[in-house]
């Protein structure tokens, strides 16, 4: 039986690389150029938006807004899935640009490497230079508020962030200051992240 993806939406962009891409109102996920996700292939990327291939006809979409409250609404909860070393990853975007993030409850503040923060156009160094312990020892970085910081469905505004100068941290980490927000339960191999009132 063939699914056909009825709706679909580009709420991040990497361009030239990747595309976050929500369809039929389900999480966003990031599609890869060249790769094809439920029905729909990402063929290429620039700033203002994505072409894509859904179910075989080619469409030119928009970057949409990813402000809380937009057309599709917003969810109140999270649910992500662990993999196999039980770590929970998850695509998101900060300031409407997209990361890739580790739960790390152990962290305060959520934290980006440099490169990340050069990537998606923070202006990391503008912030208070600040040292901080990692798993690697002490090191140098900036502490930054994050506009906003978007994971599934669900946006967090003014998120307290540090931007570590290295490029050692392959993803993003998903600190405290962003899953304080939220209620969290573990279900097994499932983390359910529910918003606090």
């Amino acid at each position: 039986m063939l699914c056909l993806a009825a709706d679909v939406r580009v709420v991040a962009v990497t361009p030239g690389r990747s595309a976050d891409v929500v369809i039929d109102r389900s999480a966003p996920v990031t599609i890869e150029v060249g790769e094809t996700v439920d029905g729909v292939k990402l063929l290429s990327t620039d700033r203002s938006g994505a072409v894509l291939a859904v179910d075989g006809v080619t469409k030119t979409l928009p970057l949409v807004a990813t402000a809380v409250g937009d057309a599709t609404g917003t969810s109140s909860s999270v649910t992500l899935d662990a993999d196999a070393r039980g770590q929970f990853f998850t695509s998101g975007t900060v300031n409407g640009r997209s990361m890739r993030f580790v739960v790390d409850t152990g962290a305060t503040l959520t934290t980006l490497s440099r490169a990340d923060a050069q990537r998606i156009g923070l202006d990391y160094r503008r912030g208070t230079p600040v040292r901080t312990g990692t798993a690697n020892g002490v090191v140098n970085g900036w502490r930054v508020s994050l506009d906003a910081l978007r994971v599934g469905d669900t946006t967090v505004r003014d998120v307290d962030a540090i931007v570590v100068d290295n490029d050692t941290l392959p993803v993003g980490l998903l600190g405290m200051s962003f899953l304080g927000r939220f209620d969290m339960q573990r279900q097994g191999p499932t983390l359910v992240l529910r918003r606090r009132r």
